[in-house]
């Protein structure tokens, strides 16, 4: 927690012109390194916020139709199952990697897709999803429930959203340092 601080003019020698910061001032003066982040994102499961809904595919679909889906969709992804259970994810990453190889959108999403992705389930917090991103580089993932059955995705921007509606003053201001100084006295 922030202690109480005071500012004022600095060149006044008038403890009187000191005013006391505001709990919001207060906040705003933290640099990003103090700020509690890691304790909302700790305290917060997957299965509390709104998860991302993308399209899905099957493996033996056309690779061109699962394409068309996304982007009908204006997602960077598509979650890939069979009767019902995630068995891999296809996203624009894959879909250049193939490109660049083979300069078309030809064959089943089975042969372009991750298997097995990385997945999380409703009871992982954000944190966890967080540090998962943070170590295989990606920029979602799906979340499942306890039979294999997608739920949706947790992607970089609902973490931000997230944060953003946790914390709009310190987000939003965050960029911003405000020092209050006293030019002349005023009242009684």
């Amino acid at each position: 927690m922030c202690h109480n601080e005071w500012v004022g003019n600095s060149s006044s020698k008038d403890a009187s012109l000191l005013l006391p910061l505001s709990r919001q001032d207060e906040v705003m003066a933290q640099p990003c390194a103090q700020l509690d982040l890691r304790a909302i994102l700790a305290e917060t499961r997957i299965g509390d916020v709104e998860l991302t809904r993308v399209p899905q595919v099957e493996p033996q679909q056309s690779v061109a139709d699962a394409a068309a889906a996304m982007r009908r969709e204006r997602h960077g992804s598509a979650l890939v199952c069979q009767s019902g259970r995630l068995v891999g994810i296809l996203t624009e990453r894959d879909l250049l990697r193939q490109l660049g190889l083979h300069g078309r959108l030809e064959g089943e999403v089975a042969a372009w897709m991750t298997p097995d992705p990385k997945t999380l389930s409703p009871h992982n917090t954000l944190l966890d999803a967080v540090r998962w991103m943070q170590r295989g580089g990606y920029r979602r993932l799906p979340v499942v429930d306890a039979s294999g059955q997608p739920l949706g995705i947790v992607d970089v921007k609902s973490v931000m959203a997230f944060l953003v509606d946790q914390m709009p003053n310190t987000i939003y201001n965050q960029a911003s340092r405000r020092v209050l100084t006293v030019q002349e006295c005023e009242g009684a």
